[in-house]
């Protein structure tokens, strides 16, 4: 090869090398819009029961032993003690719990008898069975504990307490009674005393309020995550229904998904006062915020673009990398793109819903402000032709497959999610509907509305 020929080679080199131009961009600032960061408060009514013979059940396995001794009743030296001699049996009506006790008496008094003349004195002990039947009413007070106020309904002896001695029957029955009604109120706050430290209520809500702000993950093969931000709280009274102690309550708060990586949790929503409602909503109302990360968001659209050519007459360029962030209220996409032009370039749009087609699109795609300037100097053909507008309808994201699926999972999820110990969801989702996009922080935030129901149950909850 002689010496025209070689120059001949490096000035066709130099010349497709010369036409390759390199950008040089700078990237635009990133900002977000703060009204659009959190969705509307939504109210999710959820109806609470609670199997009576379940709290029967919970009840008898944890008053047992002693329940109740007191000395020097009378001036008779009177002491007794009481223990529970069979099953507690419960009826509910409303907030009213009925129950009838079996008791074992004890009791040991001080006892004069004359026989032919001899005086006998001395220490004695009886023991019979008594049915004590009570009327307990509960409430909740305004720091979530269980209230209960206790009254007796009267009682009737089993097997009544006597002592033979001497030949002479002792009535010891009057005796006992004498302590049970003077003593009566002692054992019934005894009983309320109780049935607030068993059924720990405060405790009970306090964990489940403090579970539900957790991130909790509804598809693992989409990354979703829900994460509840809660408000308030009301609660409206207890009624029974076939064997069933229920009662209605309305959460207020906010609702997000994100899909993409786990959540952070946020700071605790600390526990409201007890609030009581009279009346609930028959369906959930939700507004919730689904976030699809900006890192998901550019996975997708990098399965769609990269490597594809798009050519504008003898001009093209091709697309090696491809990421999103928010700046002033409007998607900005950062391009790696080698051809005819190589280097960064940044152009914007409006993210919007397109509901006839259910998709999330972009819309007026434009150069950002200072790679059109760089355009101008070294690429003008990019500028002003087609081919962004050819890049754009690989950036829409199908809304429809992924708010079915939603819908699908959380459906499954609610046919019996777990909240907490013993506490778990169930319900089912009727209509979901798409209301608006927005750009937040590290995501596209689609704004939706839930209605369903939903019914909060408790199951072998340790009082």
């Amino acid at each position: 090869m002689n010496n025209k020929s070689l120059l001949l080679i490096a000035l066709f080199v130099a010349l497709i090398f010369s036409s390759c131009k390199t950008l040089k961009t700078e990237r635009p600032k990133e900002s977000y819009l703060p009204s659009d960061l959190l969705p509307a408060y939504s109210e999710l009514p959820l109806h609470l029961e609670l199997d009576i013979k379940q709290l029967e059940t919970s009840v008898n396995n944890n008053l047992n032993g002693l329940l109740y001794e007191g000395s020097n009743i009378t001036d008779k030296d009177l002491s007794i003690k009481v223990w529970k001699s069979g099953d507690f049996t419960f009826t509910v009506n409303n907030n009213n719990i009925e129950y009838r006790i079996p008791l074992k008496i004890w009791s040991r008094f001080a006892w004069k008898v004359q026989k032919l003349g001899v005086t006998l004195a001395d220490d004695y002990e009886a023991t019979g069975i008594i049915a004590l039947k009570y009327k307990t009413s509960v409430g909740i007070d305004k720091n979530w504990n269980l209230v209960a106020e206790t009254a007796s309904q009267g009682y009737e002896w089993i097997q009544t307490p006597k002592l033979n001695m001497i030949g002479v029957n002792v009535p010891v029955k009057p005796i006992a009674d004498l302590a049970l009604s003077k003593y009566g109120k002692t054992i019934t706050q005894q009983i309320d005393k109780s049935l607030g430290e068993f059924a720990n209520l405060n405790k009970q809500v306090a964990a489940a309020w403090t579970e539900l702000q957790k991130p909790v993950q509804a598809s693992a093969e989409n990354d979703v995550w829900v994460r509840i931000i809660p408000k308030d709280i009301l609660v409206s009274p207890f009624v029974t229904k076939g064997g069933k102690l229920q009662t209605d309550i309305s959460l207020y708060g906010r609702v997000e998904t994100i899909m993409g990586s786990k959540p952070a949790a946020g700071k605790p929503v600390a526990l409201p006062p007890f609030k009581r409602s009279n009346s609930a909503p028959q369906q959930f109302n939700l507004n919730v915020a689904s976030d699809v990360t900006f890192d998901k968001i550019s996975e997708l659209a990098k399965q769609q673009l990269l490597n594809q050519t798009f050519s504008q007459g003898k001009k093209y360029i091709k697309i090696t990398d491809l990421s999103v962030f928010g700046s002033e209220g409007k998607a900005v996409f950062s391009a790696d793109v080698i051809g005819s032009v190589k280097g960064r370039i940044y152009f914007t749009g409006d993210m919007i819903y397109n509901p006839s087609k259910m998709t999330v699109e972009v819309v007026n795609p434009e150069f950002e402000l200072k790679t059109k300037n760089t355009l101008i100097k070294s690429a003008d053909w990019l500028l002003h032709g087609l081919i962004l507008k050819k890049i754009v309808p690989y950036l829409s994201f199908p809304v429809k497959e992924y708010t079915d699926q939603m819908k699908t999972e959380a459906n499954v999820m609610l046919k019996n999610y777990k909240v907490y110990e013993g506490v778990s969801l169930q319900g089912k989702l009727d209509d979901f509907t798409m209301k608006s996009v927005s750009l937040v922080p590290g995501a596209v935030r689609i704004q939706a509305n839930l209605k369903g129901n939903v019914m909060l149950k408790l199951a072998n909850i340790k009082f």
